[in-house]
């Protein structure tokens, strides 16, 4: 009796000890090691600002990935996997874990988790993963006078955040019987870039006193994306809203003049070289009225500072006119929009 009772501790110290041991939770022969590098150069995000005293805007390492498998004839997911393992080396920061799959050949595309106002559909679809925004929320219209009569069918959205996409159409898998690396076409680890631009924008302002809030409308963008080949849906156009800040250095103004300013992000405009590309801001003032100004910059997208550096810098100045009544306050709430159109200053 004390034999087996000595057998059975010894049993199940060997269980524990076993337990202890660190492993794979699928079988060895089919389990490939994957690293995604994450290239955190972006313009006007992390490197590349017009105005060093600038706010710049909020950004975080991704620490969380999804690579799917995709079977090459349906397009249809074949396994998948989120990589939480995270770290960083001479080549930047990076996510890395393993994936499950049986020999063969697959299509594969990894992704960053966790945006914000970036959202996917269609993830179970190789060729038809896509990458857009939400409307912006119904009360917003509140704050935007030029679209006081617009037309129903435009579509006014959140610009996008950062989602990072690398992929590649063929990854074979031989058999193995031990943990091997997925890697890229040129025999490298995956790096992930960003399908997404981040564009620097201003403008002057005169009388920005006046003003209680600020936005800006950009027409002419592409609403969403295609992950496998980044392109941009041309049957998708959007309307971008974003919010302006007041520049806090006293040496951008002069003269009674403020420079409002933004960063946003966008797919990309619409491909049709016709587009045309209008930025309207938006004013509320502090006495309960609504402005608006709209500008064409379509050329500006064309011009160096654009293309080199994605700023877009406005040379007209924006007047807000002093309330009639100067003893008043702010008004809550806000009714009705008159027509109200604000000297643009060239």
């Amino acid at each position: 009796m004390k034999r087996l009772m000595r057998y059975a501790a010894l049993a199940l110290l060997l269980l524990s000890a076993a337990g202890c041991h660190r492993r794979p939770l699928v079988d060895i022969e089919n389990t490939h090691y994957v690293r995604v590098y994450i290239d955190e150069e972006l313009l006007n995000v992390t490197t590349g600002f017009y105005d060093q005293n600038n706010r710049r805007p909020e950004y975080a390492t991704p620490t969380v990935m999804r690579v799917a498998l995709f079977d090459p004839s349906t397009g249809k997911v074949a396994g998948e996997r989120y990589l939480r393992g995270s770290g960083r080396d001479e080549r930047g920061a990076f996510c890395d874990g393993y994936i499950s799959a049986d020999p063969g050949d697959y299509c594969l595309l990894t992704y960053n988790f966790g945006t914000e106002s970036t959202v996917l559909r269609r993830e179970s679809d190789y060729g038809s993963v896509e990458a857009y925004t939400n409307d912006i929320a119904a009360h917003l219209y509140n704050y935007l006078p030029s679209r006081a009569d617009a037309d129903d069918s435009e579509r006014i959205v959140y610009d996008p955040d950062h989602l990072f996409v690398d992929g590649c159409q063929r990854v074979h898998i031989p058999a193995r019987n031990y943990v091997d690396t997925l890697r890229n076409e040129q025999g490298d680890y995956f790096t992930a870039r960003s399908v997404v631009k981040s564009y620097y924008l201003q403008i002057r302002v005169k009388g920005m006193q006046y003003a209680s809030t600020a936005v800006s409308l950009l027409t002419g963008m592409a609403g969403s994306t295609i992950l496998h080949d980044r392109g941009v849906r041309s049957d998708n156009p959007a309307t971008i809203y974003f919010e302006m800040n007041r520049s806090d250095d006293r040496s951008a103004r002069s003269d009674d003049l403020t420079t409002i300013y933004t960063t946003f992000g966008t797919f990309g405009k619409l491909p049709d070289h016709d587009n045309r590309l209008e930025v309207a801001f938006d004013f509320i003032t502090v006495d309960g009225r609504a402005l608006s100004a709209t500008i064409d910059i379509t050329d500006k997208f064309s011009e160096p500072d654009a293309v080199e550096h994605q700023w877009i810098l406005l040379d007209e100045i924006i007047e807000i006119p002093e309330p009639v009544n100067s003893g008043g306050g702010f008004t809550p709430g806000v009714g009705d929009w008159g027509d109200i159109n604000t000297d643009i200053i060239i």
